[in-house]
């Protein structure tokens, strides 16, 4: 390329390939790239030797996790007969008699006295009764409808047909519980923990090594990126694997001080083969003691570890993956076909978010469509809802769920006076009409990426709400969520509040927020265009430039089932009224007199 040139006259060549060999000098390295069979052809411009023709590479390695997973996926011809049905939709094998038995005559209900679970409804009971009787089930939670207490019974109860098992002469059964991410593996080992106390099966919270290098750091070792790394939770402690091995009286306790020792002293790096005789012995410690545990807590990423699969090699027979509509199919069937595990459960909700795929091409080739999204015909629903107030579930239930979802009685809603802020006294939802302007970020800032973008019309208002929610109807900050898609928004929320002395508040993400409850929500929504820009009949694609992230629906179910007792959208009507869900939800609350003008919301008369 001779000279300056628009960036729209670049060409860009993209290829998949590996490092073949490699040219060590004393000025510069060579690195030598085979490239993939099915790989673009390098353009002819680059193989003249022309001098004047420039070019800049970018070189994306693989991770360590997406190397495990694709050749795990390269070994599904040897895979067990039901992990080979699932990744190619043919007839699902059936569980074995015994087992099958095992499943059936066990009761559905955890017969412990004293455990603070509720009891089963009638489609929790189906859905666990399947999933201990057969060898594929899945069970569909949407928002407040039980899904992680069914999760944590069928553990239990899965675990009671390995003791069963076991006695009848067996060898010893594990299950493992993964799922996308640490917050939400975490979450489930917390509730097990907690609701069955001294009863709870013996279970291990197995973390990446990333998260151990964090608190038992390898000299030398480069850490992770500028985001914030992932910590160990703290109330998982006593039963992480990197802490057990190294508790007082383990095998291999003092040699693995030892090293810890060694390294503390030497931050700044020591000898490859100590840090080598180092992993070996943590392969051989973690061996020894994931024996003993029952139950396996981890991602889906780490289901696929090498150390993991050696230590329980032939012995998991149960897998339930948890929030599987957030996991692409790749890692969710590489923890199948790695574990070899004889009963499958999938356990989550496709209409709640998706699988995050930085790659647009990759998105619609398919990788956003989740295993759990190619079966979710087969899904038990758990349809009773406990969470939100009826009105507030009224619209989800209706655009996302074909109106199945049915509210129960709840502590968790029910409240003796609402607030006197609502316009209709039985419907808490409001939404706000503001006309603000959009900033967008001029460059990637820990604020957000470049595409993320904020409004100080919008900040001004949710902040206002805010105040009069707790100044006026005295409600604990710690009860209310503010949220927005936007990094910057929110970002900009939090400085407003600082600014005006608060101190404690919730703002985070639709992202951040799943899997999560409040009282009271506020959502900000962002994009906004004066009037004589929007179009009367939007193209998808002037949609997608105009309301971005607004127009994932699976954000919006997120965003509008937090909420137990109160949801309060801010936006601008007349630009969301463009797009479906939001053009819905504006009709919805509109006909019931809950859509206002900023001026009405709050009220005057509590100011």
């Amino acid at each position: 390329m001779k000279g300056t040139i628009a960036p729209s006259d670049y060409f860009i060549w993209m290829a998949h390939a590996k490092i073949d060999r490699t040219k060590i000098r004393k000025v510069k390295n060579d690195f030598i790239f085979r490239l993939h069979k099915d790989s673009k052809l390098v353009p002819p411009e680059l193989m003249t030797g022309d001098s004047e023709k420039r070019c800049s590479i970018e070189i994306i390695f693989k991770s360590s996790v997406d190397q495990r997973i694709d050749a795990v996926l390269q070994c599904l011809n040897k895979a067990t007969t039901l992990a080979q049905a699932i990744a190619t939709g043919t007839a699902i094998p059936k569980l074995d008699k015994v087992h099958s038995e095992l499943g059936l005559g066990i009761d559905t209900e955890p017969d412990i006295i004293n455990v603070r679970l509720y009891r089963n409804n009638e489609e929790q009971d189906i859905a666990i009764q399947r999933a201990l009787t057969t060898s594929f089930s899945l069970i569909q939670g949407p928002p407040g409808t039980g899904k992680t207490y069914t999760g944590i019974k069928l553990v239990y109860l899965f675990n009671q047909i390995n003791l069963k098992w076991k006695k009848m002469g067996n060898e010893k059964k594990q299950i493992i519980f993964c799922g996308p991410s640490n917050k939400s593996v975490d979450l489930v080992a917390k509730w097990m923990t907690k609701k069955f106390e001294d009863k709870c099966p013996i279970l291990v919270r197995w973390y990446g090594s990333s998260i151990e290098d964090e608190e038992y750091p390898i000299p030398g070792k480069t850490q992770t990126s500028r985001v914030e790394r992932s910590k160990a939770d703290k109330h998982l402690r006593e039963v992480s694997m990197h802490i057990l091995i190294r508790q007082h009286g383990k095998p291999y306790q003092e040699e693995i001080a030892t090293f810890d020792r060694q390294f503390k002293q030497h931050p700044d790096g020591v000898d490859y083969k100590i840090v080598k005789k180092y992993r070996n012995l943590i392969s051989k410690a973690v061996n020894d003691e994931v024996k003993h545990h029952e139950v396996i807590f981890c991602t889906t990423a780490m289901a696929t570890n090498p150390k993991l699969l050696k230590g329980t090699r032939g012995k998991i027979f149960q897998i339930i993956i948890d929030e599987c509509g957030m996991c692409t199919e790749p890692e969710s069937m590489a923890a199948i076909i790695a574990t070899r595990a004889k009963q499958v459960v999938l356990i989550g909700d496709h209409k709640q978010l998706r699988p995050i795929v930085k790659s647009s091409d990759a998105a619609k080739l398919g990788l956003e469509k989740s295993l759990f999204e190619r079966y979710a015909k087969e899904a038990t629903l758990l349809n009773s809802q406990y969470r939100m107030n009826p009105a507030i579930c009224a619209f989800p239930s209706k655009q996302f769920y074909f109106n199945e979802l049915i509210t129960q009685r709840s502590k968790k809603w029910m409240t003796d006076l609402p607030l006197r802020s609502w316009i209709n006294k039985n419907i808490p939802v409001i939404f706000c009409h503001v006309e603000g302007k959009e900033d967008y970020l001029p460059f990637d800032t820990e604020e957000g990426n470049e595409q993320s973008c904020s409004n100080q019309g919008e900040v001004e208002h949710v902040v206002k709400i805010f105040k009069h929610l707790v100044v006026e109807e005295l409600i604990e900050t710690e009860y209310i969520n503010i949220m927005s898609q936007y990094n910057a928004q929110c970002t900009s929320i939090r400085r407003a509040l600082n600014e005006k002395k608060f101190i404690r508040f919730n703002v985070n993400t639709v992202v951040a927020s799943q899997g999560g409850e409040w009282d009271y929500v506020i959502m900000s929504l962002v994009r906004s265009l004066p009037h004589y820009r929007i179009e009367p009949k939007p193209t998808l694609g002037w949609c997608k430039q105009n309301l971005g992230f607004i127009t994932d629906e699976h954000q919006a179910n997120v965003a509008l089932t937090r909420a137990r007792k109160g949801l309060i959208v801010v936006g601008n009507k007349q630009l969301l009224k463009c797009n479906k869900v939001w053009g819905n939800f504006i009709n919805h609350y509109s006909i019931r007199g809950c859509v206002v003008d900023k001026e009405k919301f709050p009220p005057h008369t509590f100011q």
